[in-house]
């Protein structure tokens, strides 16, 4: 079930990176997202053949999603954005930093995926 919906995630940060979805970004923000979305579909299709570095690459495509960091003085940002995003936004002092719920879910999920299937792996092996 994980390799769908990272292919769905992995579609949305590619229509993001094209400007179907959301604002235009930065010549520098867009190179690190379309590598993201790169990440997220190479994954998807690892996982959708069963592969177990599918879900490791899951981890890291929903794990550069979980914290966006935006400083107030203009300095350098750090966000990847995908095309669904529901985040907790916290004002600190210098800075707001959101916290997408949904990759922080989907990343839980993942790796809950990931520890079932460690031990399966382990035990065939022995």
């Amino acid at each position: 079930m994980v390799g769908p919906v990272l292919l769905l995630n992995g579609v949305l940060t590619v229509a993001v990176v094209f400007g179907l979805l959301g604002p235009a970004h930065e010549d520098g923000a867009l190179a690190g997202l379309g590598l993201a979305a790169a990440l997220g579909c190479v994954s998807a299709a690892l996982c959708l053949r069963g592969r177990v570095a599918g879900l490791w690459g899951a981890l890291l495509y929903y794990g550069l999603q979980v914290l966006s960091y935006y400083p107030h003085d203009g300095g350098r940002a750090f966000c990847v954005k995908a095309g669904t995003s529901i985040g907790v936004v916290l004002q600190l002092h210098g800075a707001t930093l959101v916290l997408n719920l949904i990759a922080a879910t989907l990343l839980a999920a993942t790796a809950l995926v990931l520890l079932r299937r460690r031990p399966a792996a382990a035990g065939g092996a022995a």
